[in-house]
């Protein structure tokens, strides 16, 4: 049984406005008059269930069923003063409501939208429009809404019903929905089975890596073919703003070539940030590129400033900065298939793999476990800090917190999980500064577990959040 306050949701709202309600209410009742043993048989028997503690309540909220009922309830609690734990809790079940109303407004849509048009001049064709007026939308976004309703309806059902349930978020759905484009409904299916079980739980960008990494094993020749037609679509855009301000947009480049260009720029701008350059990382990353440009326009080598032409390999908190591209090695051999960038799990065909050795790219092979862990690398390292790094930086892939992240390890820093305990890769974990300075400061604390996984827990609220390794089988 659950302890707690016990909250009376008899009050009415018209009560707290009028004291006299109850007095006039009681004067004004004429008496019930029906018989005695009817009124009987309705008093509450002593086993009927009693009112709900706050406890109770708010683990429906975060754990139990949707239901109108708890929703009431959490309407309530606007006026009561909770603990910081029960506040979360009201945040997470608000969340889980939030995620239902929308699938029942997308259910709506879907129902009005019906089957999706077979000609461009019918009247489903035109679906959206009654849409945006009703619901105060741009053209784009009621198209996309009754497309989306319609995709769901129609293809991913189960994504649906999570929506409804407020087990994902409409921003996961949303992710599911794009990636799930092109296939077809049985594909889908095997989508949701691969996907929804951990989508509740996973940070939206570890979700959006199982979500591309399930649609390349369903679908790989339909991979190849979506990539080519996106890089017809390249193109580099200037907008002007106006008082001497403009926008460059860089669209459908190669991943891996936004890869480089972006790990280039970033380690650019904190090389020159950590010499006291005041401006923000974001300014100097877009001053890397100003600074490429001026010197290519007036033929400036880039050199190290001591006569040499060649800079020093450039290095992110001690470690190379790089781009790891990773590949099961039978793909490679054979050149079908494909790998991944670490970092965002964004596909690389295996033919783009095998020219990048062919232009001197450095292979490292990597040992898995069955679970999915790294196990062991391959390096011709020999400084064993450096070899510690390259092995965190290849477990995790990304900076591990709560929030997740597609950050590199190789940007972050590497923090000790107990202060006083080894440096070793089992005692290092790579936060974002953002966490790590929480960690520092005492609002969190971290500890590690036999699985391999590391739980964050709040000093305020007393919750704890789990975040897990890179995990390298084909479907975590």
């Amino acid at each position: 049984m659950f302890d707690g306050p016990v909250l009376d949701f008899g009050v009415q709202p018209w009560e707290v406005d009028d004291p006299d309600w109850l007095e006039r209410a009681i004067a004004s009742d004429p008496g019930d008059g029906r018989p005695d043993e009817v009124l009987a048989s309705l008093a509450p028997v002593d086993d009927e269930p009693g009112r709900r503690t706050v406890a109770e309540v708010l683990y429906d909220a975060e754990h139990g069923p949707v239901s109108p009922g708890v929703f009431a309830e959490l309407q309530r609690f606007g006026d009561l003063v909770l603990s910081d734990d029960e506040q979360v809790a009201v945040m997470v079940g608000w969340q889980r409501y939030e995620a239902h109303c929308v699938g029942q407004k997308v259910s709506a849509v879907a129902g009005f939208a019906g089957p999706a048009p077979t000609d461009d001049t019918g009247e489903a064709a035109f679906v959206w429009a009654e849409v945006g007026a009703a619901l105060a939308l741009g053209e784009g976004q009621a198209r996309c809404l009754a497309a989306d309703a319609r995709q769901l309806r129609s293809h991913l059902p189960v994504t649906l019903a999570a929506l409804l349930a407020g087990q994902i978020t409409w921003s996961k759905t949303r992710t599911i929905l794009d990636a799930a484009g092109s296939l077809s409904p049985e594909q889908c299916a095997e989508l949701e089975v691969r996907v929804l079980p951990k989508a509740g739980q996973r940070p939206p960008a570890a979700h959006a890596r199982a979500v591309r990494r399930a649609v390349d094993r369903i679908d790989p020749d339909a991979a190849a073919s979506r990539r080519e037609a996106k890089r017809r679509d390249i193109a580099m855009i200037r907008a002007d703003q106006g008082d001497g301000i403009a926008d460059i947009l860089l669209r459908s480049l190669d991943a891996l070539d936004a890869e480089l260009i972006w790990t280039g720029a970033d380690t650019w701008a904190r090389r020159r940030k950590a010499t006291g350059d005041p401006r923000t990382l974001d300014a100097l990353r877009c001053a890397a590129l100003v600074d490429w440009a001026r010197r290519s326009l007036n033929a400036t080598p880039i050199s190290a400033g001591d006569g040499s032409e060649r800079l020093p390999v450039p290095t992110r908190n001690g470690m190379p900065a790089v781009v790891d591209v990773l590949i099961p090695l039978p793909a490679l051999v054979a050149g079908k298939g494909s790998g991944i960038l670490a970092s965002t799990g964004d596909p690389v065909p295996a033919e783009a793999i095998a020219a990048l050795l062919d232009q001197g790219a450095k292979v490292r092979f990597l040992l898995t476990d069955p679970d999915g862990n790294l196990a062991g690398i391959s390096t011709g390292l020999h400084d064993p800090p450096a070899i510690m790094r390259t092995y965190i930086a290849l477990r995790d892939l990304t900076a591990r917190t709560p929030t997740g992240s597609n950050a590199p390890v190789a940007g972050q820093d590497l923090d000790h999980l107990d202060p006083t305990g080894p440096t070793t890769p089992s005692n290092l974990h790579p936060p974002t500064r953002g966490w790590h300075r929480a960690k520092t400061y005492g609002h969190w604390t971290v500890t590690t577990n036999a699985d391999r996984t590391i739980t964050w827990t709040s000093r305020r609220t007393g919750r704890s959040y789990n975040t897990e390794p890179y995990d390298y089988r084909d479907d975590p």
